[in-house]
């Protein structure tokens, strides 16, 4: 006799991707009447495709409304589920479209990431004659990882706080790859290039440029300074590209953060100066990011062991190299 899993299973086999879509456009239009638009079909073939969805999943998934219809707690859960199976149909239909016979990877990006580690990854990989075909998506730590959670993106690279109900880090396997702290930055010329450990409260003395809140940047900056039992400084500038911040400090004597890989690759452009501070940052560490099961493909385990191995060459390297 076949159990209650097995049941399941046998009906969600009968779906189809246009049932699972039908929940996404309800969502996003307010009626199945709107979804069914969007869906290109009538009004009744909706209204069976989501009786169909319900009988197969055994609950409710919309409650009517006099504006439409909105999503009830179940059908919330069920397209959080949905959406991450339909981007990875969309991402297979991509990869396969181009190039079948390479595999093809979305990676979100913190912009601080895209330094040393994907550039460390890429090199790795292409050295071995094993890099996929890959899509890169920038945002912040919020976007990316919801963009993960949907399915949109297959793995993310970069400094997480993952805090709160909106993002817990029982949604995702989480892979630590490097640990560095922040460092500061300046303009060769700056006055305090000269100095050497350069204590906390003299960097309260200039005007900064740091990416706004709620970035990680921002949280580590202000993390930092309270930590040393000081007022954070109130940044002049507010930009989300630290190539921003770090063009307007090469010219001025604005001062500015970024983890140390960061720093050292524009310090050997001769572009700034890493100051030497009395109180480094308090240690911080990068990771790959990915959804439960996902850590296991073979195209997953490259990127990842690439990963690991740019981020061992970015430990390695002496600070301010």
């Amino acid at each position: 006799m076949p159990s209650s899993e097995d049941l399941v299973t046998r009906r969600l086999d009968r779906l189809r991707i246009r049932h699972l879509r039908l929940l996404e456009r309800i969502a996003s239009t307010g009626s199945l009447t709107g979804a069914a638009l969007s869906l290109h079909i009538s009004q009744p073939a909706a209204t069976k495709m989501l009786q169909e969805l319900e009988r197969t999943l055994g609950c409710v998934l919309i409650e009517r409304t006099a504006r439409g219809g909105v999503l009830t707690a179940a059908g919330i859960q069920a397209l959080e589920r949905l959406r991450a199976a339909l981007g990875m149909v969309d991402a297979a239909g991509l990869g396969l479209a181009v190039q079948p016979e390479m595999p093809f990877v979305r990676i979100g990006v913190l912009r601080l990431a895209g330094v040393a580690l994907v550039p460390g990854m890429v090199a790795a990989l292409h050295a071995g004659e094993k890099l996929p075909r890959i899509r890169l998506y920038e945002g912040t730590a919020g976007e990316l990882l919801e963009k993960l959670r949907r399915g949109d993106v297959d793995c993310v690279i970069g400094r997480l706080e993952i805090h709160g109900d909106a993002i817990r880090a029982s949604d995702f396997d989480i892979v630590p790859l490097t640990d560095e702290h922040y460092e500061v930055a300046c303009s060769p010329a700056h006055p305090l290039a000269r100095e050497t450990a350069v204590p906390w409260d003299r960097l309260q003395q200039f005007p900064w440029a740091v990416p706004p809140p709620p970035s990680y940047t921002w949280h580590a900056f202000e993390t930092g300074f309270r930590k040393m039992g000081l007022a954070p400084p109130q940044p002049r500038i507010e930009s989300p590209s630290f190539h921003d911040s770090f063009a307007i400090l090469s010219q001025t004597d604005f001062l500015a953060i970024a983890p140390r890989s960061a720093v050292a690759y524009y310090q050997a452009l001769g572009r700034l100066h890493r100051l030497d501070l009395r109180d480094p940052f308090p240690t911080d560490y990068a990771v790959l990011a990915t959804l439960p099961g996902m850590a296991g493909l073979p195209t997953m385990q490259l990127i990842r062991e690439a990963l690991l191995q740019a981020s061992r060459t970015i430990c390695q390297s002496p600070p301010g190299a």
